[in-house]
């Protein structure tokens, strides 16, 4: 039985830790193989593509307006189906990327398959760092809160990130005040807590807390559609009738795309505020080295 503790940076994580070899093999098998997947899909409509590529155009703009605009180079580290490799590209970037599966890269963006490197992604770090590579994007996409060890590899991954360079981790905005407000109205029973998928929790406080320890410099702090905001409404509570939850996801697709089309700087305050009051449903943060 997994339990959770608070280390000393604020985050929570899960006790015990699997060993390196059960999580390669749990990744290496589910995402892509398994027939049914939450996190994936063989297919994406318009819409939900869109998504990604505002989360690069943000990215475009953020490392454009705090960095110099030369060796515009991306690693994306679980780089997963690679759509954010690839809107990026479009934009003018030289994109790599690392992950355990070739299956997603292969079936959404087969044209980068030789910018991927396959396998564990802490060797190809280190293979990386020993040539002198350096990014001016590294690309942490909701990777953090599956490693055994967020300390570590943060550490390892500074060593890529150019003298100008920036960091950017997305996590889902678990253990949030929002969340201590739905159970405490009886609205959820911690449905977020999802061990071995997820080892570590953070929220904004404790990433900022966490990364600021380590030598960084948060730049920028974004949100995202605060989805669990249906849970508060008996009607739409996707916890407690299942077949609610497409809607909900439909509703944040089309919201956060109806905000983009009123502009890419109103998208980018939208996303500030949400950032500000806690309603995210991840945590996005842009970060330098201190």
């Amino acid at each position: 039985m997994n339990s959770l503790h608070q280390n000393e940076y604020g985050f929570f994580q899960v006790n015990p830790i699997p060993s390196q070899l059960e999580l390669e093999e749990y990744y290496s098998n589910k995402y892509y193989q398994a027939p049914i997947v939450a996190t994936y899909s063989k297919h994406y409509n318009e819409e939900e593509l869109r998504l990604t590529k505002i989360a690069a155009e943000v990215a475009n703009f953020v490392l454009r307006n705090n960095s110099s605009n030369s060796n515009l180079t991306l690693f994306d580290i679980g780089c997963g189906e690679g759509f954010f490799m690839s809107f990026l590209e479009q934009l003018g970037w030289s994109v790599h990327g690392t992950d355990y599966s070739e299956a997603g890269i292969n079936a959404q963006n087969p044209q980068l398959f030789q910018k991927v490197t396959v396998g564990n992604a802490e060797i190809d770090i280190k293979n990386r760092i020993a040539e002198g590579q350096k990014f001016k994007l590294v690309n942490l996409g909701n990777i953090l809160e599956h490693v055994p060890d967020p300390i570590y590899f943060i550490r390892i991954i500074k060593k890529l990130i150019d003298t100008d360079g920036i960091l950017r981790i997305v996590v889902p905005n678990d253990t949030s005040e929002l969340q201590v407000l739905l159970k405490s109205l009886g609205k959820s029973n911690d449905e977020w807590f999802c061990a071995p998928d997820h080892l570590s929790y953070f929220n904004f406080n404790s990433l900022t807390n966490f990364i600021t320890k380590e030598g960084f410099n948060v730049i920028e702090s974004y949100g995202d559609f605060p989805i669990e905001m249906f849970l508060l409404n008996d009607y739409s509570n996707y916890y407690k009738i299942k077949e609610s939850g497409p809607q909900a996801h439909l509703s944040r697709v089309k919201l956060m795309n109806f905000v983009r089309d009123q502009g890419l700087d109103i998208y980018i305050e939208w996303s500030k505020i949400l950032a500000k009051s806690k309603l995210s449903r991840s945590c996005i943060i842009y970060c330098k080295i201190s």
